[in-house]
């Protein structure tokens, strides 16, 4: 590109992480930060939304926007954000697939008030503050970005991975940006790329949770009895937590070919849970494997039950 792309980064319904996630990649966020013109980012400089709402259609490049979209005000920074941007950018897992603020869709907004203020909780204006003045209004469900605005581009991760935000801005500073819609992360599964021994006649025999047992450092964690995503999620990150000890938790999303995370895990699962003997016997032990298994959807939808709550 012969002029700096001017980017927007906006923060929506998440913890802050993803905005965090720039430094992730040291030294170079020098170099980025000199070959863009920034033009809104509220984590970083001081702009309003009038500001925003000021500048011609189509006058931004590209808008990374970050979060969950869970309140009124986020779709309406989300819509004018799309309506002033060339390209969205879907980014983090919040953005990409709900994230884990996307599973208090298991519950209504009232259910939400009430566990976590108390009863007869009522939206209201802090003390002390004129009445017109009010907290923007909760939606009912917690939806992915694609759910509000059409989405170009993701670069997934919960926060996003060094290697992944290093391959966005790689491809946007050479002028090779891949045709959207299009995901900064690996096709094939993080398996791919994990260093961990796999083996061809491999089984699970028990489930445990991490902090039930110490790992063996080269084995496989799903082997071990771990339940690890990486067969069902995208690579890209280097198998940062499966090379420290701890499963994958889907994080960058399923794989093209997995589709629906949690039908293509247990899926998986199913298929490792063996044993040698046949009949009922085999289905007893087969199920009080299974039966292990703590909190499936926080499990396997831990990042995508915005996406995929439809269906799960």
């Amino acid at each position: 590109m012969s002029a700096k792309p001017k980017i927007a980064v906006y923060w929506t319904g998440s913890c802050g992480g993803c905005d965090v996630s720039f430094l992730e990649v040291g030294e170079a966020i020098v170099e980025i930060l000199s070959r863009v013109e920034v033009v809104f980012w509220p984590a970083l400089v001081d702009v309003k939304r009038s500001d925003l709402e000021a500048m011609p259609p189509g006058s931004i490049d590209y808008a990374l926007i970050n979060g969950v979209i869970r309140t009124e005000e986020n779709r309406e920074m989300a819509e004018i954000l799309r309506e002033k941007s060339k390209y969205i950018v879907a980014y983090g897992a919040c953005a990409h697939l709900g994230g884990v603020p996307s599973l208090a869709d298991l519950w209504g907004k009232e259910e939400i008030f009430r566990a976590v203020f108390g009863e007869g909780f009522r939206p209201g204006p802090p003390p002390g503050v004129d009445g017109e003045a009010r907290l923007p209004d909760l939606s009912e469900k917690a939806v992915p970005l694609e759910e509000v605005v059409r989405v170009d581009y993701a670069v997934p991760g919960c926060p996003p991975p060094a290697p992944l935000i290093s391959r966005f801005f790689t491809a946007l500073f050479s002028g090779e940006m891949p045709d959207p819609p299009y995901v900064f992360a690996n096709v094939k599964a993080l398996c791919e790329e994990c260093p961990r021994e796999r083996h061809d006649d491999r089984r699970i025999e028990r489930i445990v949770r991490p902090h039930e047992i110490v790992p063996d450092p080269n084995k496989c964690l799903l082997e071990q009895g771990l339940i690890c995503m990486g067969p069902v999620t995208r690579g890209g990150c280097n198998a940062l937590c499966p090379v420290a000890g701890m499963p994958c938790t889907g994080c960058l999303g399923p794989t093209p070919e997995a589709g629906d995370p949690g039908a293509a895990m247990l899926s998986a699962l199913a298929s490792l849970v063996r044993f040698e003997d046949e009949g009922e016997e085999y289905f007893a032990r087969e199920d009080e494997v299974l039966e292990r298994l703590a909190d499936p959807l926080g499990t396997f939808y831990m990042y995508a039950f915005g996406k995929f709550r439809r269906r799960s």
